[in-house]
């Protein structure tokens, strides 16, 4: 399969998202993570945090579903059944279960001296992206009849739109007895209708072509509507913030404004960073691709890191926002040091990951 350069770009860009992300939350942004400091930002800083992890989460999870979808097909055409299913075990599984009994335990026994109690944590993710591939590997395995959605560009179009909708709709109809932040097995049900539909489009754009036909102006206008959504949320954080209580879920027109804008934002972010790498970002670098390669490994352990320097960060006379910015700063890098001499571990064990 021809390497597409720009998925690896933008993986790269969200993994370090996702490390920013994690470490805003632990300095007073709305979410949960293991270890929240006892300084924390407040006011607008606090709004716009919060914002921001907004438009985070309503595209980049999803991005890394549609990314991880897009390549499967291929990757079951060439290697068979089989023996993806071992890859699948021992790039994702065996790391899942260390991070389930060893890591995560030994995170909270770090941060407050007791040995926890296993837990998924952000490895969430692998979890799911093997549950979403059994089913998919099952799905052709024993489907009667192969699925097909062979689109032109309108249909494509009208395709989009009316799964934005949808999409939006069945996520405020979930979260009516899954709102955000209530887990189940250590998932956030609450987001999976955006997951699954990514997960599903991600599939048909790989043997659709999808990704050759993505248009750059099309992904401006993306750009430009995912703005506006953004500062619309902005206005309504700025003006109503006691309605932000009211987003997670329930029967409420806030709970539907903001599922229906997460499926949105999702769509115009997601077109917008794919057309954006495509055109301006798809071509070879030695640079991208090794980063590319380590991005899984520093998933993996990035909560180490954010702990770590949030800890060190809480000795320093410096604001919490300054002392966000440093832990990303000097997290970042020293996370993906770690990741590279990781990764070569696993693989001298014969982990491949």
């Amino acid at each position: 399969m021809k390497r597409i350069y720009f998925l690896d770009l933008i993986r790269v860009f969200l993994a370090i998202m996702v490390f920013c992300h994690h470490s805003a939350i632990s300095f007073g942004a709305l979410g949960d993570w293991y270890y929240l400091s006892r300084d924390s930002v407040s006011g607008i800083t606090q709004v716009l945090l919060s914002v921001n992890m907004g438009v985070d989460q309503a595209y980049f999870m999803s991005l890394f579903f549609f990314i991880s979808a897009y390549f499967l097909p291929g990757t079951i055409d060439r290697k068979g059944v089989k023996s993806f299913m071992m890859d699948r075990i021992n790039r994702l599984g065996i790391p899942l279960l260390l991070f389930y009994f060893v890591l995560s335990p030994f995170l909270v026994y770090w941060i407050y001296g007791f040995w926890g109690k296993p837990g998924l944590g952000p490895m969430w993710f692998v979890f799911s992206l093997l549950f979403f591939e059994l089913a998919y590997v099952v799905y052709r395995s024993f489907g009667v009849k192969r699925f097909k959605m062979r689109c032109e560009r309108p249909k494509i179009l009208f395709i989009i739109i009316s799964l934005v909708i949808l999409t939006g709709l069945l996520a405020f109809v979930v979260r009516l007895w899954f709102p955000m932040g209530k887990e189940v097995f250590g998932l956030q049900i609450g987001f999976f209708p955006s997951y699954v539909v990514m997960y599903f489009l991600g599939i048909v754009a790989y043997r659709n072509q999808w990704l050759e036909r993505l248009n750059i102006k099309v992904g401006y206008m993306c750009g430009i509507v995912g703005l506006l959504m953004a500062l619309s949320l902005l206005y309504v954080g700025a003006t109503q913030p006691n309605c932000i209580d009211y987003f997670s879920g329930g029967f409420n027109g806030y709970a539907l404004y903001y599922a229906v804008w997460e499926s949105i934002m999702c769509a115009c972010v997601c077109y917008f960073l794919l057309a954006l790498g495509k055109f301006y970002f798809n071509t070879p670098s030695s640079v991208i691709c090794k980063l590319s390669m380590h991005s899984y490994s520093f998933y993996i352990i990035h909560p180490f890191f954010i702990v770590g320097c949030v800890f060190v960060m809480e000795s320093l006379p410096l604001s919490p926002l300054m002392r966000l910015i440093l832990v990303c700063i000097i997290g970042i890098p020293l996370c993906l040091a770690v990741a590279i001499g990781v990764r070569k571990l696993l693989r001298i064990a014969g982990v491949r990951i």
